[in-house]
């Protein structure tokens, strides 16, 4: 009787420690699922920012072109055409996040501003009045800064979904994380390469 006491006595005992280890790596599994999953919820917030920064910083560098530019040049009239379309990219993001798109329509109009910046960026810095004028230089600087953070900004954030998908994925974390809503099975995103921008072929004096 005493050895059958003790044996349950000792099943009860195992079957709390495994009760705690398993509620343990439960609680392990929610708490790294939901850092990964902040993290890429602060990248997006990451680049959102970035691009009112950028934005800011080219509407600078175009008042300084519309001082400087022969408005009739080919030139003027690239880098007119090369903010436009930024300015179209950055409304189609902006219009896609207030309408609560998808994680991977948000990276791909992501991508589409990131490429359109590089591009007014090249325009701008193709015009040698532009670089030599003093007052321009120093705006000339900060957008090309600020056109990196936004390309910065937009890998960072799909590093942030990879290391998500990656561990949501696994094998525990993909079985206990079905039975948690909050976090999405996958979090999809655009795929596609910024194209390597032809600086000769966007520079017209050059075509």
């Amino acid at each position: 009787m005493k050895q059958s006491s003790a044996g349950v006595f000792v099943l009860v005992i195992v079957l709390v420690i495994v009760a705690i280890a398993l509620v343990s790596s439960v609680v392990g599994v929610w708490n790294k699922l939901n850092r990964s999953y902040q993290g890429v919820e602060g990248a997006k917030s990451h680049y959102s920012a970035a691009l009112n920064t950028c934005t800011e910083k080219i509407k600078g560098v175009w008042e300084i072109a519309n001082q400087y530019m022969e408005h009739e040049s080919k030139t003027f009239k690239a880098v007119t055409e090369a903010r436009s379309g930024y300015e179209a990219a950055r409304e189609a993001f902006e219009t896609a996040a207030a309408e609560g798109k998808g994680t991977e329509d948000l990276t791909k109009a992501g991508t589409d501003v990131v490429r359109a910046a590089m591009a007014f960026r090249i325009q701008v810095e193709a015009y040698p009045q532009l670089r030599a004028a003093e007052t321009s230089r120093e705006n000339m600087r900060n957008m090309e800064v600020s056109v990196n953070e936004i390309k910065t900004a937009l890998d960072d954030w799909v590093v942030a979904i990879r290391d998500y998908n990656t561990y949501r994925g696994s094998a525990w974390p993909s079985m206990v994380g079905g039975f948690m809503k909050k976090f999405p099975a996958q979090i999809d995103y655009y795929k596609g390469e910024i194209e390597k921008l032809d600086v000769d072929k966007l520079n017209p004096d050059k075509g």
